[in-house]
């Protein structure tokens, strides 16, 4: 019967996948026109899909072929950013190839990421001829609680701030949050354990007999 073997250490959520260039070298022409997407996109924002859509790829021909130059079309929780080079963070195995009869239901986003909304409606309203003045400066902001107080959504009333800034954390009175945690603050409690605590007593005794082996 063989023995058991114990792993201590935490479990890697960035290596799921595969490296981008294990993907792209077994691609014909690399990959170009291709879609690839990493795994930790896909789990925080699963309703917004992050992709790259390779447009060229150049591999550094290094020995484990996780270097090189790729660029790409890169969409951003469903808004497109443009072509873009990567040449850096390619060799986490956190890659993912999406086949080509899952492209058209995997790039489909009803809701995009909203971040530039205000860069998009100035854009829109200079493109028009429009009033800048009426164009909205702010978006607008929902509530953001952790899930331990999810519960308490219903009962927190959001209003304007008092004073406007650029921001956030100079608009809310850090008190007030702080306050749903109570007289002690979370923390990080390592889900792992190294094993059975040794004595003074026991690393001696090791000592000893590891000092007779190499004097005997």
């Amino acid at each position: 019967m063989s023995t058991k073997i114990k792993f201590i250490g935490n479990y890697d959520v960035s290596a799921e996948g595969k490296f981008l260039w294990e993907i792209l070298c077994q691609l014909r022409s690399l990959g170009v026109g291709r879609i690839v997407t990493k795994n930790e996109w896909m789990r925080k924002w699963p309703k917004q899909p992050s992709y790259l859509r390779i447009v060229k790829a150049v591999p550094a021909m290094d020995r484990w072929l996780q270097m090189g130059s790729v660029w790409a079309d890169w969409t951003y929780r469903g808004l497109k950013l443009g072509l873009y080079e990567f040449n850096s963070d390619l060799n986490r195995s956190d890659w993912r190839l999406i086949h080509k009869h899952e492209e058209e239901e995997f790039t489909q986003c009803s809701d995009p990421f909203k971040g530039f909304e205000q860069f998009l409606a100035k854009k829109f309203a200079v493109k028009h001829n429009l009033d800048l003045s009426k164009v909205p400066s702010r978006a607008k902001l929902d509530i953001s609680v952790d899930c331990e107080f999810a519960m308490l959504r219903d009962y927190i009333i959001q209003v304007e701030p008092s004073q406007k800034s650029n921001s956030i954390y100079d608009e809310v009175d850090p008190k007030v949050w702080l306050d749903l945690y109570g007289n002690e603050l979370p923390t990080k409690v390592e889900a792992w354990s190294a094993g059975p605590a040794e004595t003074i007593e026991d690393k001696w005794k090791h000592a000893k007999k590891v000092n007779a082996l190499k004097y005997n």
